[in-house]
């Protein structure tokens, strides 16, 4: 769902039936499944803030691509309602280096970066909902559970803050049930 400085929101799914069941009535469709490990790093002897920062492998299982490590640094976003993150980077998740998963582990060893933990995304599928022209993306995480997440254009803040508000009241997502916390703050909270 890559867009230009994302803005992005994520939310606990208590029931994946009844919340499928809802992408239904809406007339949603599934643009395409997806399964990945990613692999998050840490600089050593640095303090590192994950809400602020992240460099990771992804390991892609389905569809297959080569390993590739990402870059991202962050902004939390509170304009009223539910707080995002966005992107302080245009292309969102910044590539740094696509080849075989031993070459990206060397890579970030030799950049001085650790291993931290993984997180596996599964049974993940992209719902489009053309009648309210969006997307949203469903994963299931080991340890965790279902989540969802809600991801816009950020250029202007403003009007992702309006799209994402939009978005939760069509899908009848309570606010309680909405983080701006990345996927990896929220699995470390888990733990």
């Amino acid at each position: 769902m890559a867009q230009t400085f994302e803005c992005e929101v994520r939310f606990k799914i208590e029931n994946i039936a009844d919340f499928e069941a809802k992408l239904n009535q809406l007339g949603a469709t599934i643009a395409y499944s997806y399964e990945f490990i990613d692999h998050y790093y840490k600089p050593e002897g640095t303090e590192w803030n994950p809400v602020e920062k992240n460099i990771r492998i992804r390991e892609w299982i389905r569809p297959r691509k080569i390993p590739t490590v990402y870059f991202v640094k962050l902004e939390v976003v509170s304009i009223g309602g539910p707080r995002f993150k966005r992107s302080l980077l245009p292309e969102g998740k910044l590539p740094l280096y696509s080849g075989q998963l031993i070459a990206c582990r060397s890579l970030l060893e030799d950049l001085g970066f650790s291993f931290w933990f993984s997180l596996r995304k599964d049974k993940a599928r992209l719902w489009e909902i053309p009648q309210h022209n969006f997307f949203t993306a469903i994963e299931h995480i080991e340890d965790l559970g279902w989540t969802g997440e809600l991801e816009f254009e950020g250029k202007d803040p403003e009007k992702a803050k309006s799209a994402i508000e939009k978005a939760l009241e069509v899908l009848e997502i309570p606010h309680t049930l909405v983080t701006h916390k990345p996927i990896s703050v929220i699995y470390l909270e888990s733990k």
